[in-house]
Formats: C-alpha cells, structure tokens, sequence
C-alpha cells in the first residue's frame, strides 16, 4: 500500500511517498496485536483487550514449536503472548 505523506518545514511543504508493507510496521508505528501476525523485537504493540501499548523486547519458540514474544506494556507490566 502506498500512500502520500506531508511534511511541513519552516514553512514549505513537501510529500514524501511511504510504502506500507502489509503486516509490517515503519519505525514509530504501533501495530494492533494478533496471535496470526508475527513481530520483531523492537516493534510496538497494541493489546485492544487491556486498552494498552508495549514494546516487544524479546521473540523465540516454546519447546512445542509455538511462537512467543515478550512485550513491555505501559500499563500491566510484561506478558508472555503468542504469535503467527
């Protein structure tokens, strides 16, 4: 997906064209949290059930062969969570 972004400095504007890859985020963005989406360490998250943002600060695989993360959410502290 692409789209046009505007960029307002010192009185100019420009539009810088961002592309989207699909379940992937650009620095700064928060994706909303799925158990079908994978992630990365670094990326920022959005849990709808707790209302609450949090980085992920760890990946791996349980011993059953499920993927994991570990994110740091602003309000209820660190969580285990699946993911695709």
């Amino acid at each position: 997906m692409t789209r046009a972004k505007t960029v307002k400095k010192a009185g100019t504007v420009s539009e810088e064209i961002v592309t989207k890859k699909k379940g992937r985020s650009t620095s700064g963005e928060v994706r909303e949290y799925s158990v079908t989406e994978s992630f990365t360490k670094g990326e920022m998250v959005y849990h709808k059930v707790w209302d609450d943002t949090g980085e992920v600060i760890e990946t791996g695989t349980t011993e059953d062969g499920i993927n994991k993360m570990k994110v740091a959410f602003e309000k209820v502290g660190v969580k285990n969570l699946r993911m695709g």
